[in-house]
């Protein structure tokens, strides 16, 4: 199951899109209040231009690459039994970070980078 941020994120972000297109529209459509000059209606579409790829742009992304968008728990790395895992990685028992692959004492004592805890591999 792919990470991805609950459906009402993504239309909240979405709204900045629409507010973008709406003036876009505006700008270059209005007669009604007359019609704006040209410096105006270009320099407020490079600002609607920016609402919607804000807008559009943050909500497909994150609909289509699902994980790398937000951010995920153990640094973005995905854990569970449908990932296999590298041999020699560890994860640390007081915080749950996964340390990655580090080298281990001969007695087996390792420091988490995470929270700088010293913790064994041999004892569970």
């Amino acid at each position: 199951m792919q990470n991805r941020p609950p459906i009402f994120v993504l239309i909240f972000i979405s709204i900045f899109g629409f507010i973008g297109l709406s003036i876009l529209i505006g700008l270059w459509t209005t007669k009604e209040f007359g019609e704006p000059p040209t410096f105006f209606k270009i320099f407020g579409s490079f600002i609607a231009i920016a609402f919607m790829a804000m807008g559009f742009g943050v909500p497909i992304t994150a609909l289509r690459k699902g994980n790398s968008t937000f951010p995920m728990p153990n640094g973005g790395v995905p854990t569970g039994p449908s990932s296999p895992r590298p041999p020699n990685t560890y994860d640390c028992p007081n915080c749950g970070a996964n340390v990655g692959k580090v080298e281990v004492s001969p007695s087996g004592d390792i420091k988490c980078g995470y929270c700088n805890e010293w913790w064994n591999v041999h004892r569970k």
